[in-house]
Formats: structure tokens, C-alpha cells, sequence
């Protein structure tokens, strides 16, 4: 498979502060791919480093195939399209943004009525198409902007909280969209979320971030605390661990390895088991997510299978269960 991206040993530094810190960063074309993290995790960066406008980078980039020392050629940035979470529209009306986007990326006028028509439906556009964007709500200022990036035919498209400010129905109009669209061959899509279930659906894959670095872990079950030695103590519940004594504040436990049970285990081998109540059943792209209430918030990941024989409901009192080594810290 084809890479868009091949990143090797990624740094942004701003402010004597290090805002990234990645040895490896492979992003495969044709793919939706997911970055997943906590505010300030480093989400922003990460995209504005792909669209190489983030100042303080260092490090080696490959992009579709061709080496990249410090700023884009003109032929390449054409090909890379980023909606920002609070995108800047030009002074002028919702047409003069998108006709002066297809003029500035080389569209022949006379493609450009066909192609504003098509997107300002699709965004559901048609009716501000005259109005100024200066006194355009947060939404229509996100919904006119994706229309402009979208109208250039990017190969990479890149998306910062894409779904922020929208209301539910303009939520999933743009789930489609966006689906549709990374659907096309030779498409790259990359978007950061804080909802993994979103990012599960739209994704191929995720990109989990922590601080700047990548964690190899969902970001679900994680907890804030303080750590001593095997312990971790989120302030309702305490945790033990197998790790090493490090200095860490953060807790993760991949859902996947959460056991769930109507009785105590009695495995000698799992030093974790906490009494809760069942809150919640939804699906997931993985299986079935239970949300259980045991002072904190678990979710689970358990098959549907496992569902029927466990006749589950919400209100339903369980165990959370999961062995020492399934605790992450960070």
C-alpha cells in the first residue's frame, strides 16, 4: 500500500515547550485515518504539521512518494487541502470564497458554476450563497469552508474537529459526505476527534495522542490520579498495576481487556474487580460497548454473542474486571 505520508523522528518544538515528539509516523493512502487524543494532546499540531504550516518542525517527510525539506512545492500543497477548527473565511460573500478557492487552484472558469452548484448542495449551502461570511454562525462558517476545500478535489484532505459546532443533522450530512468522499480512489483522509465511536465509523484507522507522543492504546477508560508504586489512585478507586515505579499521572485500560461478569471473579490472577452498574448499551464498530458506573466510568468492548448469554440490561449490576498488566500509565 501506497503511503501519503512517511514521517521519521517528528519534533515541533514552540516556546521551549515540545509539542510533538514521534520516531514514526507511516499514513497509508487511500485510507480515512483518525487522530484521537485529549485537549492539548497535540491533535492541532499533528495537522497543521501535515499541511506544513505549523512553524518549530524538524524531522525527515515523505509525501505521496516525494521528499519534502521544509516547505511544499506549489504542484504538491495543490494536492493538500486542511479545514482548520476555526477556519478563516475571505471578506465577501459564501460564492466569492469558493470562486476565488477554484481560481487560486487553477480551475477553469467554466467549471467553476458546475462545481459550486454541486458542493453548496450537498453542504446544504444553497440558500447563504449570496450572504456575507463575516456574519456567518460558527456552523455555516465550518459547513462554507469544507465547501471550499472540497470544491479544489484535494488527494489529502485534512480535517481539524470537523463535526465541532454542527448541529445533529448537519453531524451526519457531513458523516456521508465525508464517507462518500474518502471512498474515491487516490483519497486520503486524516481528521481529529475526541469521539472514538465517530472515529471508528469514519476510520480505517486511529492515531492516539498523549502529550504529543502516539500511545498504542484506545482512548477509553482513561483516568487522571497520581501513581505510587503498584497503585494507581484515581481519587474514587485504586488501581493495582504491574508496571515499573515511573512518574505518572494518567491511567488507560483498553476495554478489550475488560471482564464482565454478574458475580466476583475468582481468578487468582486478576487483581482488579470492582462492583458497578450497568448504564449503557450501544454498538460499536468492534462489537457491543457497555458503560458501567463503578464510581468511575468503565466501558467494555464484549461481543454480541457474549451479550445474549450474559442477558444483559442497563441498571444491571456487574463486575468490572482486568488483570494488573492490562493497566496502562502514562
Amino acid at each position: 500500500m501506497t503511503e501519503a505520508y512517511r514521517i521519521n523522528n517528528l519534533a515541533v518544538d514552540a516556546q521551549q515547550k515540545q509539542l510533538l515528539n514521534i520516531g514514526k509516523l507511516n499514513i497509508n493512502s487511500n485510507q480515512s485515518t483518525a487522530i484521537l487524543g485529549e485537549n492539548g494532546a497535540g491533535k492541532t499540531t499533528l495537522l497543521h504539521t501535515l499541511a506544513f504550516i505549523q512553524p518549530g518542525v524538524s524531522g525527515k517527510f515523505l509525501v505521496l512518494g516525494q521528499a519534502v525539506n521544509g516547505t511544499l512545492s506549489a504542484a504538491l500543497r495543490r494536492r493538500i487541502g486542511l479545514v482548520s477548527q476555526q477556519p478563516y473565511l475571505l471578506p465577501g460573500t459564501v460564492l466569492e470564497n469558493l470562486q476565488l478557492a477554484l481560481r487560486l487552484q487553477g480551475f477553469k472558469t467554466g467549471m467553476h458554476a458546475e462545481q459550486i452548484d454541486l458542493w453548496l448542495q450537498r453542504l446544504n449551502l444553497q440558500g447563504l450563497v449570496d450572504t456575507d461570511a463575516a456574519i456567518l454562525s460558527g456552523g455555516e462558517q465550518k459547513r462554507v469552508a469544507l465547501a471550499r476545500t472540497l470544491i479544489c478535489q484535494p488527494d489529502i484532505l485534512l480535517l481539524d474537529e470537523p463535526f465541532a459546532h454542527l448541529d445533529q443533522q448537519h453531524i451526519h450530512q457531513l458523516e456521508v459526505i465525508l464517507h462518500q468522499w474518502a471512498a474515491q480512489p487516490g483519497k486520503t483522509m486524516v481528521f481529529s476527534t475526541h469521539n472514538r465511536f465517530q472515529a471508528n465509523m469514519l476510520a480505517d484507522k486511529t492515531i492516539s495522542l498523549y502529550q504529543g507522543k502516539m500511545i498504542d492504546t484506545p482512548f477509553l477508560n482513561v483516568f487522571h490520579g497520581h501513581y505510587k508504586m503498584p497503585v494507581f489512585d484515581t481519587g474514587k478507586l485504586k488501581v493495582t498495576t504491574s508496571m515499573e515505579d515511573i512518574d505518572a499521572n494518567v491511567m488507560a485500560v483498553d476495554p478489550r481487556d475488560i471482564i464482565i461478569s454478574k458475580i466476583a471473579p475468582n481468578q487468582s490472577s486478576i487483581r482488579n474487580s470492582y462492583p458497578g452498574k450497568l448504564t449503557q448499551i450501544t454498538a460499536d464498530s468492534q462489537g457491543v460497548r457497555l458503560s458501567i458506573d463503578c464510581g468511575e466510568r468503565f466501558d467494555a468492548i464484549i461481543t454480541e454473542q457474549s451479550l445474549r448469554e450474559l442477558t444483559l440490561q442497563p441498571g444491571d449490576r456487574l463486575f468490572v474486571s482486568f488483570k494488573a498488566s492490562a493497566v496502562r500509565l502514562f
